[in-house]
């Protein structure tokens, strides 16, 4: 079956009262020429992604955006992607609120600098494809009864059979708004300033490849799709991974091969693992998927000193398709989530990992679920949580383990808690969202925190040289007594293994034969004792040349 016709079979499922071959040319349309084919692969040994704000660091003289072109300069070594956080025109939740989904916020910069960066990085880029902000156009056309807002909003009754749906808030699920034709009430997933969108309505789709088209014609090629698990709603379901949201994923992949072969599908799906790798399993939907169960629970040996449960988990997963990949990150923008280790902790371990970060000044998030509330994430700067130190050992193991490595900007560069940012903007996310002048970032950037970054980089270009860490190289885990954690990555033999001892005292552990440690560059064999939070990646095969 041709590209076309197995979209044309896809837009027939989700829009089954509308013309399906004028939608086909509407959205082939929107998304303009296809692009040229490039001959890179879609990820390698040499990739690492950086997280980051458009704005996280501003000079008064140029937009934040040409400013963090240079910011990526000092990291280029070991960084080859960079995700820019929504730079849109957006009225809250860190641009995740978005106002216009077709235009760079002006303050921010233009779509040119965002070519720029694109021009030296390859980029990633959120479709906020759940939602739009309070103020978008069409919430006005929807109160006035005018196209096509009044038809491009997810609306309900409070009458309706909501009980199942799946929450990832605490505030109300519907909204009540004034319009011309009497009070309606809106749905909102993630607050009143956030209005779900109604995917039954090809508008919609429209809208959103049209800042596909955008993305693509700045030299963006990885797309993030934000919140897809909650994308698609029916009345009376959990309103979370419907199949009209799996087949609406398909149908963007599809719409990207057909104009964009090397483009890169991203879901974006704070939930178990088992429901995480349903926007992969099939081989038809995204290219890649956030590894949300790595951060809590690699959050919960770094804290407690114990390599017992991730390594159970590592071993026991299931793996991802052939083809396919998982980003593996430790902090972002948001905070560390929960519900993917529901299943794997139990209370006891619960408990103390949400006092650790309490202890640690940070503070925890809730969701619904039936009448009560319960966590839904962690809030807190990593380095305040971990120290630097043991932060560099979190952030070594997200690069030696099957997938690709992510770090979060502020954790990069080490920065504590923001206490007086959850004050003024009132919201727990702020303590791990800081911002910085170029004077003040340099003032902070520097010992320990500096030394920190500058490690990991150097340790990122190591991993480059070695196609052992190619994110689908094979994974073997090793058994060995927590708090060591082994693992051998690639094939013989050419295969590095991975020593992290993750406790608060030294390990033995017996090297076999004769190796090479590539991130100490010492000869290794026999009984060595490896250092808390120390890690090592032994090469048999670097030691003869």
């Amino acid at each position: 079956m041709s590209l076309q016709k197995q979209i044309y079979g896809r837009l027939e499922k989700l829009y089954p009262d509308h013309d399906a071959r004028n939608l086909l040319e509407r959205c082939v349309s929107t998304l303009g020429p296809p692009r040229t084919v490039s001959s890179e692969s879609r990820w390698s040994e040499h990739d690492a992604v950086l997280i980051c704000y458009p704005d996280q660091v501003v000079d008064g003289g140029e937009s934040p955006l040409a400013t963090l072109r240079t910011i990526l300069d000092e990291v280029k070594e070991g960084i080859s992607l960079v995700h820019l956080l929504p730079f849109f025109p957006s009225s809250s939740d860190g641009g995740f609120a978005v106002v216009d989904h077709v235009e760079v916020a002006q303050e921010l910069g233009s779509w040119e600098d965002i070519r720029s960066i694109a021009t030296d990085n390859r980029v990633m880029a959120d479709l906020v494809l759940n939602h739009v902000s309070s103020s978008h156009r069409w919430v006005e056309e929807f109160r006035r009864g005018l196209e096509p807002g009044s038809r491009c909003l997810k609306v309900a009754s409070p009458q309706d059979d909501l009980s199942m749906v799946v929450r990832p808030r605490t505030s109300e699920l519907l909204i009540e708004s004034e319009t011309d034709g009497g009070v309606k009430y809106l749905w909102c997933t993630f607050g009143p300033d956030q209005i779900d969108v109604n995917w039954a309505e090809p508008e919609v789709l429209i809208e959103m490849l049209r800042a596909v088209e955008r993305m693509l014609d700045a030299g963006i090629r990885w797309i993030r799709l934000d919140a897809v698990a909650y994308a698609q709603k029916v009345v009376g379901t959990k309103c979370v991974h419907l199949q009209e949201t799996h087949e609406l994923v398909r149908l963007l992949r599809d719409l990207l091969a057909l104009n964009c072969p090397e483009a890169v599908l991203v879901t974006e799906t704070n939930v178990p693992h088992d429901e995480n790798l349903s926007y992969l399993r099939d081989g038809t939907q995204a290219h890649v998927a956030y590894n949300f169960t790595l951060a809590p629970l690699l959050t919960f040996s770094l804290l407690f000193g114990t390599s017992k449960e991730l390594v159970s988990w590592l071993r026991e997963a299931e793996q991802v398709p052939k083809g396919t990949t998982l980003l593996n990150f430790l902090g972002s923008h948001d905070g560390i989530g929960l519900r993917p280790v529901e299943d794997i902790l139990n209370a006891a371990d619960f408990r103390s990992l949400i006092d650790a970060v309490i202890e640690a000044g940070g503070a925890w998030s809730g969701h619904v679920d039936g009448d009560q509330i319960h966590p839904y994430e962690i809030n807190v700067a990593p380095a305040s949580l971990f120290g630097l130190d043991r932060l560099l050992t979190g952030h070594t193991l997200l690069a030696s383990l099957s997938g690709v490595p992510a770090y979060y900007f502020p954790a990069l560069e080490g920065e504590s808690n923001d206490l007086e940012a959850v004050n003024e903007e009132g919201h727990n996310r702020a303590i791990n969202r800081p911002k910085h002048t170029v004077a003040s970032r340099a003032k902070r950037l520097v010992g320990p925190a500096r030394k920190s970054r500058d490690e990991l980089i150097r340790r990122l270009a190591v991993r480059q040289k070695f196609a052992a860490f190619h994110p689908e190289a094979p994974q073997k885990i090793l058994d060995i007594e927590s708090p060591l954690l082994g693992l051998v990555r690639g094939d013989e033999p050419a295969s590095v293994t991975v020593i992290a001892n993750l406790g608060f005292d030294a390990a033995d552990y017996n090297v076999g034969e004769p190796c090479f440690d590539l991130l100490s560059e010492r000869e290794l064999y026999g009984q060595v004792s490896v250092s808390p939070g120390e890690i090592l990646w032994l090469s048999t095969t670097a030691i003869k040349s």
